[in-house]
């Protein structure tokens, strides 16, 4: 009997005896864990006939049917990223009948973790440490190439892109999710207007840059401490995207507690990095377009915040709103380009949140 009712969109796991078999054991403990936003299920399998324990993740959906097919994203990006120096976790074993695999367990301290306490305990310098270590990652991603050999099969996260029509939709997503149903914010004719016409233009101008290789949801929740070293997770939607894309998520996540100082030191600390491994081209790139990623990315982050909370009853996410909206204001995402969007309506939301 496990431990918790199966989450609403998932498949039920495989049965205790299922999993003896394919791990060659003969007894096991079973306990769920808390999972991210999507209808994925995680489970922590302990076993005295294991060295360590692993994690069972189950899929449903066309993650299931993708892994029936012998074609399951995660397990293509893990081994792209394994043969670039990043830490993913192993492969086990995979139960496509089951709809599931089996991974190396990662344990419970993601960077988050260790950031809240260090900052808490006022070890500052532990904090930026351990950002330079995941700047390392960011960096091993940019190192990426895209292949050019045209008479092989292009690796899944080459097919799909940060386009236009991926960052329109994020864009609507956030109207959707965010502004009537929960800032109960209603755009007049003009404000209307302006959303949609300075939607589609920050949507082309940051899909003309989709040219690296970006894991998408690159934060502290999706960073593991495991041994001393940095373990990244989630990534089984990566595609491609602006060269600033995973360092604005992960430098402003709201998630950590950073004062404003400390979000924008973060951030010139990854592109300094940046600049001495990678060179200047990529320095510059960075520069010039990260405060618009910023912007849209934290946009479809209250989205997100919105659609957690109440579409998926996942918990408060609604708690993050502010310090999202703080992390703009400290970056100065304000932009002529689209100022309805990166003025006026942060100053919707911020009133909207306060009142």
């Amino acid at each position: 009997m496990l431990p918790t009712p199966i989450p609403t969109g998932a498949l039920p796991p495989p049965t205790p005896d299922e999993l003896k078999a394919a791990l060659g054991i003969e007894e096991l403990t079973i306990e769920w864990l808390a999972g991210d936003g999507s209808d994925r299920s995680y489970y922590r399998i302990k076993s005295p006939s294991l060295a360590n324990p692993v994690v069972l993740m189950q899929l449903s959906g066309n993650d299931a049917r993708a892994l029936g097919d012998g074609r399951y994203d995660w397990l293509e990006v893990a081994n792209v990223l394994a043969v670039h120096g990043v830490k993913v976790p192993r492969l086990v074993k995979s139960m496509p009948a089951q709809a599931a695999i089996i991974i190396e367990d990662y344990g419970n301290v993601m960077v988050e973790t260790r950031a809240v306490q260090w900052l808490g305990s006022g070890e500052h310098d532990k904090v930026f440490e351990l950002y330079s270590s995941a700047n390392q990652i960011l960096i091993h991603f940019l190192e990426i190439k895209v292949p050019t050999d045209l008479r092989q099969e292009r690796p899944v996260w080459t097919r799909r892109a940060f386009d236009m029509e991926r960052f329109e939709w994020e864009l609507n997503f956030f109207h959707k999710k965010f502004v009537e149903p929960v800032a109960r914010m209603k755009f007049d004719d003009r404000q209307h207007a302006a959303f949609q016409r300075e939607s589609k233009d920050l949507a082309a101008t940051l899909a003309r840059l989709q040219q690296h290789f970006v894991h998408r949801d690159f934060h502290s929740r999706n960073l593991m401490v495991f041994e001393n070293k940095l373990a990244v997770i989630d990534f089984q939607d990566a595609r491609l995207g602006p060269a600033a894309y995973d360092a604005v998520s992960l430098c402003f996540d709201a998630y950590v507690p950073f004062t404003d100082a400390q979000r924008l030191k973060l951030m010139e600390q990854f592109i300094r990095q940046a600049s001495n491994q990678l060179g200047d081209v990529i320095r510059l790139k960075i520069e010039q377009q990260w405060r618009a990623v910023l912007l849209q990315r934290q946009l479809k982050a209250i989205g997100s915040f919105g659609y957690l909370t109440i579409d998926k009853n996942k918990g408060n996410y609604l708690r993050y709103v502010k310090p999202a909206i703080a992390a703009m204001r400290a970056a100065d995402v304000s932009d002529s380009r689209w100022p309805f969007l990166s003025t006026e309506l942060v100053d919707l939301i911020d009133h909207a949140i306060s009142a």
